[in-house]
């Protein structure tokens, strides 16, 4: 028998509370075999695979993350840094000219793989309590997590459930339909053991609510890759109602969602748990580093980084005049970030020369911004601040509103209200005379909004500017080549749907994995 020949063992990870969830040391001596004897020991085999978030840049490409991957592989950013062969993995991916050796590639891939493996060790364990149920359900949920982000990456891909296979035994591609259906059975087996909420000594720790959110998030990418199967997309509205009636919030402050010290807000559904004072663990959030404002100096809030995610001009353009609070939260100007505190006695100073001339134009993203007001304990690059928001309360609202406008029975009179909601809390700050409905949208701009799903799209992009959704959404909704073929003509092709799996790991499996899918990608929706 083997393990996976592309998965390396780690060390079960330590914690004694939840705030140490990130701030973990190994188990040592310890191995899987017969290490499942306790509820004790199966929550620390669960915080091994929460821990699978962690990047270490000494391992894993800090851009194996869907968060600036999501933004920089399609219209809203481009990669920046300084030069052109800066950072070229991720340049290649930015404009459609990568191959299979690619670090990103390989990181995505390592990582996900990795989080399945230990999730299936503790799934699979024989240990059984009424307490490691619970423990087994949170994994259900992160495997099913981890299929989902390689879905929407490389397409189709292997389908891991065991530790151990034969020596002889060929990993292959499997039918999207067989990984949306491991998908769906993991969070319909998880639903019922997860708990409502946690208490907020353990922040951060999956609920049903987040299981919910999942499910009707993969049913809606099932049912458009499935030629727009209505019947999916209403498998998804039950779970988002549910999700609805839970105990989160909209917030009429937008901004305060991505704000300083604002993680595991009232909107946060999902997020990826990052600590500012693991010290040598290396527990922050190292994308922060990258992604903050290059050569940024003197700024009484935001520390200088290295300016690898710098967003488009279009994006900017994209939203509407009133959109400005999410437009500002999204995207920050030299206004923003030199002018303003200037103007306040401040002595801030930003050499925007030194970004790639080719990809910059004069905007930052300020969702992930290395924040000075926390406490760092440890080399500073490795302990900055920022939970990835991966699911937050607001896409709840647009998730359910695209149901309505795309299931069995066209409702937009709900989906309507369900984006005004959504708009009235943030564009409007809780005032509807600051917004325009969605009907009023497409009363006063017939040529951009000719139908409701304009309206869905433009506040997708809009709601969840540089939070890593934009590529996904392109691709799941038939709309990349499109959009991306009138920025790429000559890179262009349909194989860019996907992201290659990596060299290693093809020749690691003897040819039986293939480099890229043999399926079609999804058409645009008819509507």
């Amino acid at each position: 028998m083997k393990k996976l020949i592309y998965i390396f063992w780690i060390p079960f990870l330590l914690t004694s509370c939840f705030e140490d969830f990130l701030k973990n040391s190994p188990v040592m001596g310890t191995t899987e075999d017969g290490f499942y004897e306790n509820d004790e020991q199966t929550f620390r085999a669960l915080m091994g695979v929460y821990n699978t978030f962690r990047i270490d840049q000494n391992e894993i490409y800090p851009f194996a993350n869907v968060v600036p991957f999501g933004e920089i592989r399609s219209d809203n950013a481009k990669t920046g840094i300084g030069k052109d062969n800066e950072h070229l993995s991720v340049q290649q991916l930015e404009d459609f000219t990568n191959t299979d050796v690619n670090e990103v590639s390989v990181g995505f891939w390592k990582m996900n793989y990795r989080g399945i493996y230990r999730a299936n060790l503790l799934i699979n364990a024989e240990f059984d309590s009424e307490q490691t149920q619970v423990y087994k359900a949170e994994a259900r949920f992160l495997r099913a997590w981890f299929y989902f982000d390689l879905l929407r990456c490389y397409g189709p891909c292997a389908l891991v459930t065991e530790t151990h296979y034969p020596e002889d035994f060929r990993f292959v591609r499997e039918s999207r339909l067989r990984i949306n259906q491991q998908i769906e059975e993991d969070l319909l087996e998880a639903i019922p053991h997860l708990k409502e909420q946690h208490g907020s000594d353990m922040l951060g720790r999956i609920n049903k609510s987040a299981a919910r959110a999942l499910l009707a998030k993969a049913y809606i990418y099932w049912a458009d890759w499935d030629n727009d199967n209505q019947q999916i997309f209403d498998k998804a509205i039950p779970l988002l109602n549910e999700v609805l009636g839970s105990h989160y919030s909209l917030s009429n402050d937008y901004a305060r969602l991505f704000a300083a010290h604002q993680e595991n807000n009232q909107e946060s559904i999902f997020e990826i748990q990052r600590s500012t004072q693991s010290g040598p663990n290396k527990l922050g959030n190292y994308m922060v580093q990258w992604c903050g404002p290059r050569f940024l100096q003197g700024h009484p809030d935001i520390r200088p980084a290295w300016g690898a995610w710098v967003p488009q001009m279009d994006l900017y353009n994209y939203f509407l005049e009133e959109d400005s609070v999410r437009r500002g939260t999204a995207l920050l100007t030299y206004d923003d970030l030199v002018t303003k505190p200037n103007s306040q006695g401040h002595q801030v100073v930003w050499d925007t020369t030194a970004y790639n001339v080719n990809d910059w134009e004069g905007l930052e993203q300020g969702k992930y911004l290395p924040y000075k007001s926390y406490e760092l304990i440890g080399w500073a690059s490795n302990n900055l601040p920022g939970n990835e928001r991966l699911i937050r309360f607001g896409e709840v609202y647009l998730l359910l509103a695209e149901c309505h406008l795309r299931g069995t029975n066209r409702n937009e009179a709900e989906a309507a209200r369900l984006m005004d909601e959504l708009r009235i809390a943030h564009v409007g700050g809780g005032d509807p005379s600051k917004c325009r409905s969605v009907a009023e949208l497409m009363r006063e701009f017939p040529e951009r909004f000719p139908n409701m799903l304009e309206v869905l799209w433009y506040e997708r992009r809009c709601e969840l500017a540089c939070e890593g959704d934009r590529w996904y959404d392109l691709v799941r909704s038939g709309r990349a080549a499109q959009v991306m073929g009138r920025l790429y003509p000559e890179n262009w092709s349909d194989k860019h749907h996907y992201i290659p799996i990596s060299q290693i790991e093809t020749g690691a499996s003897g040819g039986s994995l293939t480099t890229y899918p043999d399926e079609a990608p999804p058409a645009p929706p008819v509507y």
